[in-house]
C-alpha cells in the first residue's frame, strides 16, 4: 500500500496555522443498507483521476457548510436522503494534489434506511470489508485513509 505520511495529512480546521486553508472538497464513506462499502469509480476520461475509485461527495459551495455539501452530494449522485445526524465525520485532510492548502472533510454514512436510490455519476464498485476495499490498486489517497479511519473506530 503506498506510504499516506505525505500523500495526506490530517488537519485540526481550528488552529491558526491552518487558518488559509482553503474549505474546498467533502467525501464520505458510504455503507449500503446491506453493510458493503460502496465506493465509485471513474471513467477513463474523467477529467480528475481518470480510472481511480473515490469515495462519494464533492465540492462545497460558499453558503453550505462541509455536511450540508455532502448531503446535497450524497443526493445528487446516489438519490440519497441523508440525514445529517446519521453523517459521522473522520476528519479533515490536507493533500499532496493540492499541495496541501485545501481541505477535503472526509465523512461516514450508513445507509440503513435504503434510501440510495442509484449511482448518477460514476459507476459504483461495491467491497465485503475494508480488506477487500483497501487490496484494490486504484483508490485514491483520501479514500485508504477514510477507509483506515473507519476500521480503527471500529465504524466498519
Amino acid at each position: 500500500m503506498r506510504k499516506l505520511l505525505d500523500a495526506v495529512k490530517q488537519v485540526d480546521i481550528n488552529l491558526p496555522e491552518n487558518a488559509a486553508l482553503i474549505p474546498k472538497f467533502t467525501g464520505c464513506i458510504v455503507i449500503t443498507h446491506d453493510d458493503r462499502i460502496l465506493l465509485q469509480e471513474r471513467p477513463l476520461n474523467w477529467r480528475t483521476f481518470p480510472g481511480m475509485i473515490a469515495t462519494f461527495g464533492g465540492k462545497i459551495d460558499s453558503n453550505e457548510t462541509p455536511v450540508e455539501a455532502l448531503v446535497r452530494e450524497l443526493n445528487e449522485e446516489l438519490g440519497a436522503n441523508a440525514d445529517p445526524a446519521d453523517i459521522i465525520e473522520l476528519g479533515a485532510l490536507t493533500e499532496a494534489v493540492t499541495d496541501h492548502k485545501e481541505i477535503a472533510f472526509l465523512y461516514y454514512w450508513h445507509d440503513k434506511e435504503n434510501t440510495i436510490t442509484g449511482c448518477y455519476e460514476c459507476d459504483p464498485i461495491y467491497f465485503q470489508d475494508t480488506k477487500d476495499a483497501l487490496a484494490h490498486p486504484k483508490l485514491t489517497d483520501d479514500v485508504i485513509w477514510a477507509l483506515m479511519e473507519c476500521e480503527r473506530r471500529k465504524l466498519i
